[in-house]
């Protein structure tokens, strides 16, 4: 078994060296904008810093009647569905899809949770400073799905990716939870659909402290993904990536750090042959490293969503990892 965990974690460091050159840290200087309150939960509005020049905005949710002892958080990441004037809004249940608002149906849980946006996302799109100036020479404006592949391709020309600034803007998050008194910084989990369940899986495999993790439709292997001539979002394309392996071997090396997985069967930007095959790899691998109840494939008759019964599974899943003293 030692020999499967070495092996399994010199395959998650180069994984992670695909990512390119990360972001620099420096103080978080959380700062809280606004709040409210009811009677069931307090909501924070905040923005931390996640690198030299880089403020990320995000809400933070708390249990108005929590016991006296630190919380468990989840880590809450919104979709994409090419719907960049929604963020951190949808999970935390202001706009939205009702069946993504996971952030606050797992506040009123019990949990702390936060949501922020991701780069390109609602308060992250371009700033009418920067479309102002480019409109003098461009026609095209880059908003929406022109300003995410110019971020892309702007982090790829300093030898960095979109996904290394995504997973390092929530690793900052984690931190961002890690400092607050209402929370048990070893019991902090994380959830996603789509864009969001891929952020997951990069974050688990990222960032250890991070104890489980919920993937709502957000990976399938490029083998699949290729050969059905899919588009996908430019994180999603790492450089070097299939050098190392695909998506199984990925999701196999979070190993042994709980995940679930759920999929639609219908799922057309996900064919289900490649989710079975990562949901296959995946539990060999934690068989191997001899917890074989930390991973679960959940299947369900329908597309890309995130259905009330199967959001009720996946909050069990957390309840078994992170409610424990």
């Amino acid at each position: 078994m030692r020999e499967n965990i070495d092996s399994n974690e010199q395959i998650r460091q180069q994984f992670l060296e695909k990512l390119g050159t990360p972001p620099q840290s420096c103080a978080l200087n959380i700062q809280v904008l606004e709040r409210y309150e009811t009677d069931e939960y307090r909501r924070e509005r905040i923005r931390y810093t996640a690198s030299p020049g880089v403020d990320v905005p995000a809400y933070l949710f708390f249990p108005r009647k929590a016991p006296a002892q630190r919380l468990p958080a989840v880590l809450c990441i919104h979709q994409h569905s090419g719907e960049f004037h929604l963020g951190k809004s949808e999970p935390a249940g202001l706009a939205g899809n009702a069946n993504l608002f996971y952030g606050l149906e797992l506040c009123q849980r019990g949990y702390v949770t936060l949501m922020l946006d991701l780069e390109g996302f609602e308060e992250r799109q371009s700033t009418a400073e920067d479309r102002q100036r480019w409109e003098q020479t461009n026609k095209n404006v880059l908003a929406e799905e022109r300003y995410e592949r110019f971020l892309a391709m702007h982090y790829l020309l300093t030898g960095s990716t979109l996904q290394a600034r995504y997973v390092w803007d929530l690793s900052r998050a984690v931190d961002v939870l890690c400092t607050l008194p209402e929370v048990d910084a070893n019991r902090i989990g994380t959830i996603g659909h789509s864009l969001g369940g891929q952020e997951v899986c990069w974050s688990l495999l990222f960032d250890r402290r991070l104890k489980a993790g919920v993937c709502s439709c957000g990976v399938g292997t490029f083998a699949t993904i290729l050969h059905h001539g899919i588009n996908h979002n430019f994180a999603a394309y790492v450089p070097g990536l299939l050098s190392v392996g695909d998506v199984d071997a990925l999701i196999s090396s979070i190993a042994p750090t709980p995940l679930m997985m759920t999929a639609g069967t219908q799922d057309w930007i996900f064919p289900i042959d490649g989710v079975r095959r990562i949901g296959q790899q995946a539990a060999e691998a934690y068989a191997q490293q001899g917890v074989p109840d930390a991973f679960r494939l959940r299947e369900f008759a329908g597309g890309h969503g995130f259905p009330t019964e199967v959001r009720a599974e996946a909050y069990q899943w957390l309840d078994r990892w992170l409610q424990h003293e």
